[in-house]
């Protein structure tokens, strides 16, 4: 392993937390993800997509995309068809590393027929329990074809310590893997992608450094001063400059500089459909028809007609930039143009309210701006004033701290885990938690109530933060790691010693006083925790199963235990 790599492996172990002692463990880890952050740059449990642990068809990792997010469960698949009615912008994303310093023809081939077996109907090799659960997930998504809205995508990521030099042999394995899945029709696009060090190190960097991007910019006005706003253009920019923009180094979409978006792509609608035949028929009237991009940066920099965009997010024009992206090949002999409106500010207040205006003037639900409401921001400000060990960020917006580089992810707060731990901890709700975050919000009556003491949702993260810590590093068991969210419940019960107090009330900073005493005693909290899990073993068959982390009776019967 070169020392480069290495550096950058040991400072992924001390940001994630992750005190796993096996080197070809630590890289494993490491790699799957650097390799899903290229598809995928939004917060996720690494262990919920980590596979290698024997009977693993030669498979590290795999992330199931559907929808712009990663999904774990066949719920989350329901709740996404219950919301969005189809199943759109699925990817599935296949690891496999090796410490070894050079690409292995052999391993390249057994990672290719493991991923050929994960997706074929009959499965001939041996399946751990995370294989299976994530085989359950495909099989799911395909009985539901007729909802989606196009073929998935593919991507198999071979990495290696070594340097890739298209040796001929281990490209036509590469070829043989890739013709192999593409015969089984399940995907529109299949790539197989060798990770070499420098590579590996190239994906690492783009996880930590600030998004940069220049391009030319000729047709632009210089706005007026405006409150909180560096400064603004207005302009038109020509689609080549604009591809620079949302594209990264391999030519894939840029994900992340749409997280600030509050809606993800929706596919093949009527109004997509519209630019699209613009874009085939009248490209040069595009500039009149499209109402165009905002893009709001961090710094601008302006030298003629060249402008430098460091840190910058696409508020309001995912829809134009995706059927823009997707129809490049028909615009390759057009002078199509696209309107953008650039910003440059740091006011948090003025993205957000930039960000609301901007997408009021399309049909967007309030669901899609809960990150704006006055309750978050306040509580944002409220994990602001813990520190040391108790430090926890809440991202109110997304990304919101992904370039920090002295933040530890692991101590990031999104708004969907906020949900699934105060849901659990306050309002019994564990049975619900692996549901998508969006679906469980719109089940709880109250939840980010304006009157409710603010305590609670910190108590609620900061206790899911220092337990997942615990099963990340072996510490507790990993067989109990899917009831987590009812060891969160159980444990309110357990310290409350009696009625649970309301949320707007005195009484409840107290019993998060007393929460958060046991969880920062280590020894107290494990002899804690392995208290409940004691419970959960009597109330549970099958504790290997997820079908009980599923059922509102198990909820029932833990409460009855303490009440």
């Amino acid at each position: 392993m070169d020392r480069i790599v290495k550096n950058y492996l040991e400072d992924f172990l001390k940001k994630q937390h992750i005190e796993e002692k096996d080197m070809c463990k630590q890289f494993e880890i490491f790699s799957a993800y650097c390799a899903i952050a290229q598809r995928y740059d939004d917060l996720y449990d690494l262990v919920d997509v980590m596979t290698g642990d024997g009977d693993d068809c030669g498979i590290d990792a795999i992330a199931i995309l559907v929808n712009g997010t990663i999904v774990n469960s066949v719920d989350e698949i329901d709740d996404l068809l219950e919301i969005n009615k189809k199943l759109s912008n699925i990817e599935f994303i296949f690891v496999q590393a090796k410490t070894s310093s050079k690409f292995n023809y052999g391993d390249i081939g057994t990672f290719g027929a493991g991923v050929k077996d994960f997706c074929s109907e009959e499965h001939k090799m041996a399946q751990n329990e995370s294989i299976k659960n994530k085989c359950k997930i495909l099989e799911y998504i395909f009985d539901n074809a007729t909802l989606m809205k196009e073929k998935p995508s593919c991507y198999l990521y071979y990495v290696t310590t070594g340097k890739w030099s298209n040796d001929k042999n281990c490209s036509a394995r590469i070829d043989m893997v890739m013709e192999d899945i593409e015969n089984l029709s399940m995907f529109k696009e299949v790539k197989y992608i060798p990770v070499d060090a420098e590579k590996l190190q190239k994906y690492y960097r783009s996880t930590i450094d600030v998004i940069e991007t220049k391009i030319d910019f000729p047709k632009k006005i210089l706005m007026p001063d405006i409150p909180n706003v560096t400064q603004s253009y207005l302009g038109y920019i020509d689609f080549k400059q604009y591809i620079k923009l949302i594209t990264g180094e391999n030519g894939e979409i840029r994900k992340s500089v749409f997280y600030d978006n509050v809606r993800d792509y929706q596919g093949d609608n009527s109004v997509n459909g519209e630019m699209k035949d613009t874009i085939k028929r009248e490209p040069s009237k595009f500039v009149l028809f499209n109402n165009g991009v905002t893009i709001i940066c961090k710094k601008l920099s302006s030298f003629r007609d060249e402008v430098t965009l460091v840190g910058y997010q696409i508020v309001n024009g995912c829809q134009t930039s995706h059927v823009v992206f997707n129809n490049i090949d028909a615009l390759k002999n057009t002078d199509l143009q696209i309107n953008v409106k650039l910003i440059e500010t740091d006011d948090d207040e003025t993205v957000a309210k930039i960000i609301k205006a901007t997408n009021r003037q399309t049909a967007v639900s309030d669901d899609q701006l809960v990150a704006l409401n006055e309750f978050h921001k306040r509580l944002e400000e409220y994990y602001k004033s813990f520190s040391g060990k108790e430090k926890l960020f809440y991202e109110r917006r997304s990304k919101q701290y992904a370039y920090v580089c002295d933040i530890e992810k692991v101590r990031i707060v999104s708004i969907g885990m906020q949900i699934k731990t105060v849901a659990s901890m306050f309002f019994d709700k564990p049975h619900l938690a692996s549901r998508y975050y969006g679906r469980l919000m719109n089940s709880i009556d109250g939840i980010f109530s304006d009157d409710h003491s603010l305590m609670p949702y910190y108590t609620s993260a900061y206790t899911m933060y220092r337990l997942e810590y615990f099963f990340r590093n072996k510490v507790l068991g990993l067989k109990y790691r899917k009831f987590r969210y009812f060891i969160l419940m159980v444990l309110k019960y357990d310290l409350a010693q009696g009625k649970i107090p309301e949320m707007n009330s005195k009484n409840i900073e107290k019993l998060c006083d007393i929460i958060l005493k046991i969880v920062n005693d280590n020894d107290k909290f494990i002899k804690e925790i392995k208290k409940i899990t004691k419970i959960l073993d009597d109330y549970v068959d099958d504790i290997d199963s997820t079908e009980s982390t599923k059922r509102v009776v198990l909820v029932e019967q833990l409460k009855k235990e303490y009440i």
